[in-house]
């Protein structure tokens, strides 16, 4: 693969800060979040590959492929330093495997909006979405070799990420990650880790940071009722920033 993109800003000698966009993002969704803390912390923040200006992985990765490949970039780029890894959703995704390794790079973890658990769905709601791939098949089916007419489907019965990863060329990639549930593996996770949840979420609902506050040993739960998805990372940014200061005025102490 060709090399990461990534901006840096901040103290170049200061405690690193590892920044991880959400899935369809970039690394601009932390420069708010990034410009708050660059006077205490050496920023580093990252197109993960597939999006932004850093290229696909040539194979459908997983997770844990990325938490590899992220592991590798931050010898490159920190040596043996460990840093302070905030990911929101997807990043969030790929920190919670990369803090579970052993020996993780990771000192402390910030999750907002994370991704990574599956919770359980009533009854009704399982029966409505086995009732939907069951027509998104069928009509699916009907209409083998219309390219134009499947887009259209995938329209009607598919999620905005399940529809924007054909646009952007990462259909399989989200297809292997979409998939993941972490639960029975975060538990590993010794970096002291804190949980920030829009009340407003419905992509990421608060239920997911109370199962991963549930798992992960050393962890703070915290909820923004205001806030939903991508509003926790703008309007939020100050929430986001804070709990950042906070470990950075830890660290030093």
């Amino acid at each position: 693969m060709k090399p990461i993109a990534s901006v840096e800003l901040g103290n170049p000698d200061g405690p690193v800060v590892v920044f991880a966009h959400g899935w369809g993002r970039t690394h601009e969704d932390f420069l708010p979040v990034a410009e708050l803390i660059a006077g205490q912390a050496r920023c580093i923040l990252f197109d993960l590959p597939g999006f932004g200006d850093t290229p696909r992985p040539d194979n459908a990765w997983d997770t844990l492929d990325y938490a590899d490949y992220m592991r590798d970039v931050l010898i490159e780029k920190i040596g043996d330093r460990h840093c302070i890894w905030v990911g929101h959703s997807f990043g969030a995704r790929v920190g919670l495997r990369l803090a579970a390794q052993t020996n993780s790079p990771i000192s402390q973890l910030v999750v907002a909006a994370g991704a990574g658990v599956k919770l359980p769905r009533p009854l009704w709601q399982q029966l409505r979405g086995q009732w939907r791939s069951a027509q998104f098949k069928r009509k699916k089916a009907q209409v083998t070799g219309d390219e134009d007419a499947i887009i259209a489907l995938e329209k009607i019965y598919g999620s905005a990420d399940y529809i924007h990863s054909r646009e952007i060329g990462m259909r399989d990639i989200f297809l292997q990650t979409v998939k993941e549930d972490q639960t029975n593996e975060v538990g590993r996770i010794i970096a002291p880790t804190h949980l920030i949840y829009g009340g407003k979420d419905t992509a990421t609902p608060p239920a997911e940071g109370r199962v991963l506050h549930a798992h992960i040993p050393n962890s703070v739960y915290i909820e923004c009722p205001a806030f939903d998805h991508l509003s926790i990372l703008t309007r939020g940014r100050h929430q986001i920033a804070n709990v950042i200061k906070d470990i950075l005025t830890e660290a030093r102490t």
